[in-house]
């Protein structure tokens, strides 16, 4: 799904500039931004995935997963923040698609198909990261209807506009994800009985008193 937005949900992490300030969207796009979060499961799910992908990064040991299992459960103590960011991300969207982009993208991703696509991406993203896992794999019908939108004048579109959405996502998410990594690495001390000094630091015992 190439206009994806967990497709591309990876350049959260590049350097981002400035936003500059908008008129408020129209009632109409905003609905459908809002229906398009919904639909994919918007920042939270997308933080899930980072996790995934972060579990690649740390490798397959113990540690790592323990450390992805952190990551994951933090995101979900985070849940209320990743709810209000949605509201402040559904505005941006508007102000950078159009109607037409939205619906055409809306309506694929709540049809039966498009559902049990971003089903299959959660069930797989969900998981635990394992070095010799099959990759993401979707049905013949999934695969059909994906190349089908993504060929759509409107989600070529999208494609091309999500880059620069995706560099003030970052400016929105950024006090969010430092919340979730804190959290997390509390998580990982008490899990494990170690912490690390700075973050992705050598681990060392924990304080049987405090789990820190």
């Amino acid at each position: 799904m190439k206009a994806s937005w967990f497709a591309v949900a990876a350049l959260l992490m590049a350097s981002a500039a400035s936003a500059q300030p908008s008129p408020e969207p129209a009632p109409q796009v905003l609905a459908l931004a809002q229906r398009y979060l919904a639909a994919t499961g918007g920042t939270y799910e997308m933080l899930e995935q980072q996790a995934y992908v972060a579990g690649g990064v740390m490798g397959d040991s113990l540690a790592s997963h323990a450390r992805q299992q952190a990551l994951q459960a933090a995101t979900g103590q985070h849940r209320a923040e990743l709810e209000a960011l949605d509201v402040k991300l559904a505005s941006l969207m508007a102000q950078t698609f159009t109607v037409g982009e939205l619906l055409v993208a809306v309506n694929f991703l709540e049809s039966p198909v498009g559902r049990s696509i971003t089903q299959t991406r959660h069930v797989y993203f969900a998981a635990m990261f394992a070095p010799d896992r099959p990759p993401l794999t979707f049905t013949p019908e999934q695969a059909a209807a994906l190349t089908a939108y993504a060929e759509t004048p409107e989600a070529i579109s999208i494609q091309a506009k999500t880059p620069a959405l995706l560099r003030q996502t970052l400016l929105l998410s950024e006090p969010v994800q430092r919340a979730i990594r804190k959290s997390a690495q509390a998580i990982y001390c008490r899990e494990m009985r170690t912490c690390t000094g700075t973050e992705g630091g050598p681990d060392k015992p924990a304080d049987p008193a405090t789990g820190h």
